[in-house]
Protein backbone atom coordinates (compact mmCIF):
# COMPACT_ATOMS: atom_id res chain seq x y z
CA UNK A 1 0.00 0.00 0.00
CA UNK A 2 2.52 2.42 0.80
CA UNK A 3 4.73 2.09 -2.54
CA UNK A 4 1.21 3.08 -4.02
CA UNK A 5 1.11 5.92 -2.44
CA UNK A 6 4.56 6.72 -3.06
CA UNK A 7 3.85 6.45 -6.63
CA UNK A 8 0.78 8.45 -6.60
CA UNK A 9 2.95 11.05 -4.69
CA UNK A 10 5.51 11.10 -7.71
CA UNK A 11 2.87 11.48 -10.70
CA UNK A 12 0.64 14.20 -9.02
CA UNK A 13 3.96 16.32 -7.61
CA UNK A 14 6.68 17.98 -10.15
CA UNK A 15 9.55 16.11 -10.24
CA UNK A 16 11.97 17.33 -7.42
CA UNK A 17 15.85 16.56 -7.50
CA UNK A 18 19.03 17.31 -6.77
CA UNK A 19 22.67 17.31 -8.20
CA UNK A 20 24.97 14.91 -7.02
CA UNK A 21 28.77 14.70 -7.93
CA UNK A 22 30.67 11.54 -7.84
CA UNK A 23 34.21 11.05 -6.53
CA UNK A 24 37.16 11.55 -8.91
CA UNK A 25 37.71 8.62 -10.92
CA UNK A 26 41.11 8.83 -12.16
CA UNK A 27 44.16 7.72 -10.12
CA UNK A 28 47.36 9.53 -8.81
CA UNK A 29 49.96 10.72 -11.67
CA UNK A 30 52.15 8.12 -10.90
CA UNK A 31 49.23 5.17 -12.12
CA UNK A 32 48.63 7.19 -15.39
CA UNK A 33 50.54 5.61 -18.77
CA UNK A 34 52.98 7.86 -19.93
CA UNK A 35 54.06 8.03 -23.32
CA UNK A 36 56.63 10.81 -25.40
CA UNK A 37 59.21 12.69 -23.91
CA UNK A 38 58.15 12.59 -20.11
CA UNK A 39 60.87 12.81 -16.88
CA UNK A 40 64.01 12.93 -19.45
CA UNK A 41 66.75 15.55 -19.68
CA UNK A 42 67.63 18.43 -17.56
CA UNK A 43 64.93 20.62 -16.27
CA UNK A 44 62.45 17.75 -13.79
CA UNK A 45 63.23 16.73 -10.90
CA UNK A 46 62.74 13.46 -9.23
CA UNK A 47 58.97 12.54 -8.83
CA UNK A 48 57.93 15.04 -11.08
CA UNK A 49 55.49 14.61 -14.27
CA UNK A 50 57.27 16.46 -16.69
CA UNK A 51 57.07 17.04 -20.94
CA UNK A 52 60.00 16.90 -23.74
CA UNK A 53 60.85 19.27 -25.78
CA UNK A 54 60.21 20.33 -29.26
CA UNK A 55 62.64 18.18 -30.95
CA UNK A 56 61.61 15.44 -28.69
CA UNK A 57 57.54 16.12 -29.52
CA UNK A 58 56.62 16.35 -25.84
CA UNK A 59 54.87 13.87 -23.47
CA UNK A 60 51.55 12.33 -22.68
CA UNK A 61 50.16 11.44 -19.81
CA UNK A 62 46.78 8.88 -20.11
CA UNK A 63 44.70 7.14 -17.97
CA UNK A 64 40.98 5.23 -18.44
CA UNK A 65 38.21 5.37 -16.28
CA UNK A 66 34.59 4.11 -15.76
CA UNK A 67 31.37 6.36 -15.45
CA UNK A 68 29.72 5.76 -12.04
CA UNK A 69 26.12 6.26 -13.50
CA UNK A 70 23.34 3.88 -13.92
CA UNK A 71 21.62 4.15 -17.79
CA UNK A 72 18.89 6.29 -16.83
CA UNK A 73 21.08 8.94 -15.04
CA UNK A 74 23.45 8.54 -18.04
CA UNK A 75 20.55 9.39 -20.33
CA UNK A 76 19.10 12.11 -18.43
CA UNK A 77 22.21 14.36 -18.97
CA UNK A 78 25.10 14.81 -16.82
CA UNK A 79 28.25 16.98 -16.58
CA UNK A 80 32.10 15.81 -16.80
CA UNK A 81 34.43 18.45 -14.91
CA UNK A 82 38.07 17.90 -15.36
CA UNK A 83 40.76 19.50 -13.68
CA UNK A 84 44.54 19.15 -13.31
CA UNK A 85 47.48 21.28 -11.62
CA UNK A 86 49.88 22.49 -14.18
CA UNK A 87 53.15 23.96 -13.21
CA UNK A 88 54.74 26.24 -15.50
CA UNK A 89 58.27 27.29 -16.15
CA UNK A 90 59.26 31.02 -15.29
CA UNK A 91 60.28 31.88 -18.71
CA UNK A 92 56.89 31.27 -20.25
CA UNK A 93 55.99 35.05 -18.34
CA UNK A 94 57.83 36.67 -20.86
CA UNK A 95 58.13 34.53 -23.68
CA UNK A 96 55.66 35.65 -26.78
CA UNK A 97 53.21 33.24 -28.29
CA UNK A 98 54.50 30.86 -30.76
CA UNK A 99 53.88 30.62 -34.58
CA UNK A 100 54.66 26.94 -34.37
CA UNK A 101 55.54 24.57 -31.49
CA UNK A 102 58.70 23.42 -33.32
CA UNK A 103 60.06 27.06 -34.26
CA UNK A 104 63.78 27.48 -33.43
CA UNK A 105 63.29 30.28 -31.09
CA UNK A 106 61.79 29.75 -27.17
CA UNK A 107 57.99 30.64 -27.10
CA UNK A 108 55.41 30.15 -24.78
CA UNK A 109 54.75 26.35 -23.72
CA UNK A 110 51.59 24.54 -24.68
CA UNK A 111 49.66 21.79 -22.93
CA UNK A 112 45.90 20.15 -23.59
CA UNK A 113 43.76 18.41 -21.80
CA UNK A 114 41.39 15.57 -23.86
CA UNK A 115 38.23 13.73 -22.17
CA UNK A 116 36.87 10.87 -23.95
CA UNK A 117 33.73 8.86 -23.65
CA UNK A 118 33.02 5.60 -25.22
CA UNK A 119 29.76 3.15 -25.76
CA UNK A 120 29.54 -0.67 -24.73
CA UNK A 121 31.39 -0.88 -29.02
CA UNK A 122 34.21 1.41 -27.74
CA UNK A 123 33.05 4.07 -30.30
CA UNK A 124 33.69 7.57 -28.73
CA UNK A 125 30.24 9.31 -28.35
CA UNK A 126 31.92 12.63 -26.54
CA UNK A 127 35.35 14.15 -26.51
CA UNK A 128 36.37 17.12 -25.16
CA UNK A 129 39.55 18.67 -25.70
CA UNK A 130 41.41 21.78 -24.96
CA UNK A 131 44.91 23.17 -25.77
CA UNK A 132 45.90 25.88 -23.52
CA UNK A 133 48.89 28.58 -23.90
CA UNK A 134 51.07 29.28 -20.38
CA UNK A 135 51.70 32.40 -20.23
CA UNK A 136 53.05 32.61 -16.34
CA UNK A 137 54.89 30.88 -14.41
CA UNK A 138 54.13 29.01 -11.35
CA UNK A 139 51.57 26.80 -10.17
CA UNK A 140 48.28 27.04 -11.06
CA UNK A 141 45.14 24.74 -11.46
CA UNK A 142 43.06 24.51 -14.40
CA UNK A 143 39.48 23.51 -14.29
CA UNK A 144 36.37 22.63 -17.23
CA UNK A 145 32.99 22.00 -17.15
CA UNK A 146 31.33 20.06 -20.73
CA UNK A 147 27.74 19.29 -20.04
CA UNK A 148 26.04 16.31 -22.14
CA UNK A 149 22.46 16.70 -22.38
CA UNK A 150 18.99 14.27 -22.86
CA UNK A 151 20.63 11.22 -24.81
CA UNK A 152 20.16 7.52 -25.37
CA UNK A 153 23.66 5.87 -24.36
CA UNK A 154 23.69 2.98 -22.15
CA UNK A 155 26.76 1.96 -19.82
CA UNK A 156 29.67 4.00 -20.87
CA UNK A 157 33.89 4.40 -20.03
CA UNK A 158 35.83 7.28 -20.50
CA UNK A 159 39.68 8.56 -20.90
CA UNK A 160 41.74 11.28 -19.86
CA UNK A 161 44.71 12.51 -21.33
CA UNK A 162 47.09 14.98 -20.64
CA UNK A 163 49.79 16.50 -23.13
CA UNK A 164 52.51 19.27 -22.57
CA UNK A 165 55.70 20.69 -24.52
CA UNK A 166 58.18 22.88 -24.29
CA UNK A 167 57.17 25.02 -27.45
CA UNK A 168 60.39 26.53 -29.19
CA UNK A 169 62.90 24.80 -27.28
CA UNK A 170 65.00 21.79 -28.75
CA UNK A 171 66.92 20.41 -25.21
CA UNK A 172 65.92 19.42 -22.11
CA UNK A 173 62.88 18.72 -20.15
CA UNK A 174 61.40 22.49 -19.32
CA UNK A 175 57.57 21.57 -20.63
CA UNK A 176 54.56 21.83 -18.63
CA UNK A 177 54.87 19.36 -15.30
CA UNK A 178 51.52 17.76 -13.95
CA UNK A 179 49.76 16.52 -10.54
CA UNK A 180 46.56 16.21 -8.99
CA UNK A 181 44.37 15.46 -12.24
CA UNK A 182 41.16 14.61 -12.04
CA UNK A 183 37.32 13.48 -13.57
CA UNK A 184 34.13 14.13 -11.45
CA UNK A 185 30.68 13.45 -12.80
CA UNK A 186 27.78 16.18 -11.80
CA UNK A 187 24.22 14.32 -12.33
CA UNK A 188 20.44 14.75 -11.31
CA UNK A 189 19.35 12.69 -8.42
CA UNK A 190 15.80 12.62 -8.72
CA UNK A 191 13.68 12.15 -5.64
CA UNK A 192 11.00 10.44 -7.80
CA UNK A 193 13.86 7.73 -8.65
CA UNK A 194 14.65 7.33 -5.38
CA UNK A 195 11.22 6.23 -4.37
CA UNK A 196 10.73 4.16 -7.76
CA UNK A 197 14.13 2.09 -6.40
CA UNK A 198 12.90 2.19 -2.42
CA UNK A 199 9.73 0.58 -4.48
CA UNK A 200 11.75 -1.70 -6.31
CA UNK A 201 13.85 -2.67 -3.40
CA UNK A 202 10.47 -3.84 -1.45
CA UNK A 203 9.00 -5.52 -4.19
CA UNK A 204 12.08 -7.67 -3.90
CA UNK A 205 12.04 -8.11 -0.07
CA UNK A 206 8.39 -9.23 -1.15
CA UNK A 207 8.86 -11.70 -3.56
CA UNK A 208 11.82 -13.31 -1.02
CA UNK A 209 10.10 -13.17 2.04
CA UNK A 210 8.33 -16.84 2.65
CA UNK A 211 4.73 -16.71 2.64
CA UNK A 212 2.59 -17.53 5.85
CA UNK A 213 1.41 -20.65 6.55
CA UNK A 214 -1.51 -21.47 5.13
CA UNK A 215 -4.39 -21.04 7.97
CA UNK A 216 -7.09 -23.42 8.08
CA UNK A 217 -10.72 -22.44 7.32
CA UNK A 218 -13.12 -24.04 8.44
CA UNK A 219 -15.38 -25.40 5.17
CA UNK A 220 -18.84 -23.22 5.23
CA UNK A 221 -21.84 -25.18 5.11
CA UNK A 222 -23.32 -25.85 1.74
CA UNK A 223 -26.19 -23.97 0.76
CA UNK A 224 -29.47 -25.82 0.97
CA UNK A 225 -30.38 -27.76 -1.85
CA UNK A 226 -33.72 -26.04 -3.44
CA UNK A 227 -36.55 -27.59 -2.64
CA UNK A 228 -39.09 -28.30 -6.07
CA UNK A 229 -42.24 -28.48 -5.41
CA UNK A 230 -44.21 -31.17 -6.02
CA UNK A 231 -47.66 -31.03 -8.29
CA UNK A 232 -51.05 -30.87 -6.14
CA UNK A 233 -52.54 -33.85 -6.95
CA UNK A 234 -56.10 -34.13 -7.33
CA UNK A 235 -58.55 -37.22 -5.90
CA UNK A 236 -62.44 -37.63 -6.73
CA UNK A 237 -65.22 -37.73 -4.51
CA UNK A 238 -65.93 -41.32 -4.57
CA UNK A 239 -65.89 -43.25 -1.55
CA UNK A 240 -63.26 -44.98 -0.60
CA UNK A 241 -64.08 -48.68 -0.10
CA UNK A 242 -63.84 -50.23 3.61
CA UNK A 243 -60.89 -51.71 4.21
CA UNK A 244 -60.89 -54.98 6.41
CA UNK A 245 -59.77 -54.72 10.48
CA UNK A 246 -56.53 -56.37 10.62
CA UNK A 247 -56.48 -58.67 14.22
CA UNK A 248 -52.69 -58.87 15.59
CA UNK A 249 -52.35 -61.36 18.27
CA UNK A 250 -49.61 -60.59 20.83
CA UNK A 251 -47.37 -63.22 22.41
CA UNK A 252 -47.06 -62.19 26.05
CA UNK A 253 -43.68 -61.78 26.46
CA UNK A 254 -41.10 -64.43 28.17
CA UNK A 255 -40.38 -63.43 31.86
CA UNK A 256 -36.92 -62.45 31.72
CA UNK A 257 -34.31 -65.07 33.87
CA UNK A 258 -33.80 -64.86 37.23
CA UNK A 259 -30.98 -63.12 38.48
CA UNK A 260 -28.07 -64.89 39.21
CA UNK A 261 -27.00 -65.19 42.88
CA UNK A 262 -23.43 -65.65 43.87
CA UNK A 263 -23.65 -68.27 46.75
CA UNK A 264 -20.52 -68.69 48.26
CA UNK A 265 -20.14 -71.73 49.68
CA UNK A 266 -17.46 -72.58 52.65
CA UNK A 267 -15.67 -75.16 52.71
CA UNK A 268 -16.69 -77.82 54.56
CA UNK A 269 -14.59 -81.40 55.39
CA UNK A 270 -15.53 -83.96 53.87
CA UNK A 271 -17.26 -86.91 55.42
CA UNK A 272 -14.65 -89.63 55.18
CA UNK A 273 -12.29 -86.90 57.00
CA UNK A 274 -14.84 -86.03 59.85
CA UNK A 275 -15.12 -89.42 60.40
CA UNK A 276 -11.34 -90.41 60.94
CA UNK A 277 -11.37 -87.53 63.43
CA UNK A 278 -14.15 -88.84 65.35
CA UNK A 279 -12.27 -92.06 65.41
CA UNK A 280 -9.36 -90.58 66.76
CA UNK A 281 -11.18 -88.46 69.45
CA UNK A 282 -13.02 -92.23 70.76
CA UNK A 283 -9.83 -93.90 70.66
CA UNK A 284 -8.53 -90.75 72.76
CA UNK A 285 -11.27 -91.56 75.27
CA UNK A 286 -10.44 -94.93 75.83
CA UNK A 287 -8.26 -95.54 78.93
CA UNK A 288 -5.19 -97.02 78.34
CA UNK A 289 -4.46 -100.64 79.74
CA UNK A 290 -2.80 -100.51 82.91
CA UNK A 291 -0.80 -103.65 84.43
CA UNK A 292 -1.27 -104.86 87.83
CA UNK A 293 1.56 -103.95 89.59
CA UNK A 294 1.86 -103.80 93.11
CA UNK A 295 3.83 -101.01 94.23
CA UNK A 296 3.48 -99.11 97.54
CA UNK A 297 3.31 -95.69 97.36
CA UNK A 298 3.24 -93.03 99.84
CA UNK A 299 0.75 -90.88 99.45
CA UNK A 300 1.45 -87.57 97.70
CA UNK A 301 1.20 -84.51 99.38
CA UNK A 302 -0.10 -82.34 96.05
CA UNK A 303 -3.71 -83.36 95.52
CA UNK A 304 -4.64 -85.29 92.42
CA UNK A 305 -5.66 -83.57 89.56
CA UNK A 306 -9.21 -84.22 89.39
CA UNK A 307 -10.02 -86.76 86.23
CA UNK A 308 -13.29 -85.85 83.53
CA UNK A 309 -16.33 -87.67 84.38
CA UNK A 310 -18.55 -86.34 82.30
CA UNK A 311 -18.55 -88.17 78.88
CA UNK A 312 -18.39 -84.31 77.22
CA UNK A 313 -15.33 -83.24 79.29
CA UNK A 314 -13.75 -86.69 78.17
CA UNK A 315 -14.62 -85.47 74.52
CA UNK A 316 -13.40 -81.95 75.03
CA UNK A 317 -10.12 -83.44 76.67
CA UNK A 318 -9.75 -86.24 73.63
CA UNK A 319 -10.14 -83.53 71.25
CA UNK A 320 -7.47 -81.00 72.59
CA UNK A 321 -5.52 -83.91 72.39
CA UNK A 322 -6.20 -84.61 69.35
CA UNK A 323 -5.21 -81.08 68.21
CA UNK A 324 -1.95 -80.96 70.10
CA UNK A 325 -0.29 -84.30 68.45
CA UNK A 326 -0.11 -81.96 64.88
CA UNK A 327 3.63 -81.08 64.69
CA UNK A 328 3.85 -77.25 64.64
CA UNK A 329 5.95 -77.73 61.12
CA UNK A 330 2.71 -79.44 59.91
CA UNK A 331 0.03 -76.83 61.60
CA UNK A 332 -1.36 -74.89 58.31
CA UNK A 333 -1.30 -77.92 55.98
CA UNK A 334 -4.84 -78.72 54.48
CA UNK A 335 -4.68 -82.28 56.40
CA UNK A 336 -4.20 -80.03 59.70
CA UNK A 337 -6.07 -77.54 59.10
CA UNK A 338 -9.21 -79.93 58.13
CA UNK A 339 -8.32 -81.72 61.38
CA UNK A 340 -8.83 -78.57 63.19
CA UNK A 341 -12.44 -77.73 61.82
CA UNK A 342 -13.86 -81.27 62.31
CA UNK A 343 -12.76 -80.75 66.21
CA UNK A 344 -14.20 -77.38 66.30
CA UNK A 345 -18.13 -78.74 64.28
CA UNK A 346 -17.39 -81.38 66.46
CA UNK A 347 -17.54 -80.07 69.74
CA UNK A 348 -19.68 -76.80 68.75
CA UNK A 349 -23.39 -78.46 69.04
CA UNK A 350 -22.08 -80.34 72.38
CA UNK A 351 -20.66 -77.50 74.33
CA UNK A 352 -23.27 -76.71 77.20
CA UNK A 353 -24.78 -72.88 77.62
CA UNK A 354 -25.01 -71.73 81.28
CA UNK A 355 -28.33 -70.67 82.16
CA UNK A 356 -29.95 -67.75 80.21
CA UNK A 357 -31.06 -64.25 82.88
CA UNK A 358 -34.45 -63.14 82.67
CA UNK A 359 -35.34 -59.21 82.81
CA UNK A 360 -37.73 -58.51 85.49
CA UNK A 361 -40.82 -57.33 83.32
CA UNK A 362 -41.90 -53.53 84.98
CA UNK A 363 -38.47 -53.42 87.13
CA UNK A 364 -37.67 -50.27 85.51
CA UNK A 365 -39.97 -47.48 85.54
CA UNK A 366 -41.55 -46.02 82.34
CA UNK A 367 -41.17 -42.49 82.85
CA UNK A 368 -37.95 -39.85 82.54
CA UNK A 369 -36.37 -36.85 83.27
CA UNK A 370 -37.31 -33.85 81.21
CA UNK A 371 -34.08 -31.93 79.23
CA UNK A 372 -36.16 -28.63 79.65
CA UNK A 373 -33.83 -26.78 81.82
CA UNK A 374 -30.67 -26.56 83.05
CA UNK A 375 -29.05 -28.04 86.21
CA UNK A 376 -26.16 -25.94 85.95
CA UNK A 377 -25.84 -23.08 88.73
CA UNK A 378 -23.06 -20.47 87.30
CA UNK A 379 -22.73 -18.99 90.82
CA UNK A 380 -21.42 -22.80 92.05
CA UNK A 381 -19.28 -22.76 89.03
CA UNK A 382 -17.19 -19.53 89.22
CA UNK A 383 -16.51 -20.45 93.06
CA UNK A 384 -15.15 -23.85 92.05
CA UNK A 385 -13.17 -23.05 88.76
CA UNK A 386 -13.12 -19.43 88.59
CA UNK A 387 -10.76 -19.05 91.76
CA UNK A 388 -8.66 -22.41 90.12
CA UNK A 389 -8.46 -20.85 86.81
CA UNK A 390 -7.22 -17.27 88.37
CA UNK A 391 -4.51 -19.38 90.30
CA UNK A 392 -3.39 -21.15 87.31
CA UNK A 393 -3.05 -17.99 85.06
CA UNK A 394 -0.83 -16.56 87.54
CA UNK A 395 1.31 -19.18 88.19
CA UNK A 396 2.28 -19.32 84.28
CA UNK A 397 2.42 -15.51 84.26
CA UNK A 398 5.03 -16.33 86.78
CA UNK A 399 6.78 -19.02 84.93
CA UNK A 400 6.42 -17.02 81.46
CA UNK A 401 8.21 -13.60 83.89
CA UNK A 402 11.38 -15.85 84.30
Amino acid sequence: MMRWLFALFIFLSPAMAEEVTTANVTPEMSLFIASGSTQTGSGCSTGKFCTGNASNGGGTYTSTFDIPLTEAEIQRGFTVNQFVDVTSNPSNANLAACGSVTQLGDCRDIFSMTVALFDTTNTVVEKFEREIELDFGGNRTFSFTDTISTNSFSILTGEFQLFGIDAGFHSGAFGPQFSAPGVTFTYQDLVEQQVLEQIAQLDTQIAFTPPPPPTEIAALPSPPTPVTPQPVQTFSAEPAAPQPVQTFTTEPAAPPPPPVVAQIQTAQPEPQEEARVEAAIEMEMQPEPQEAVEVETEPSPQKAEAEPETKQEKQKAAAERVVKKIAPSQRYSAASQATTMVVMNILAGKIATGVAMVDTQGFFPTTGMKDDRSISNPLQDYTMFGGSNAVHDRFMQLEWSR
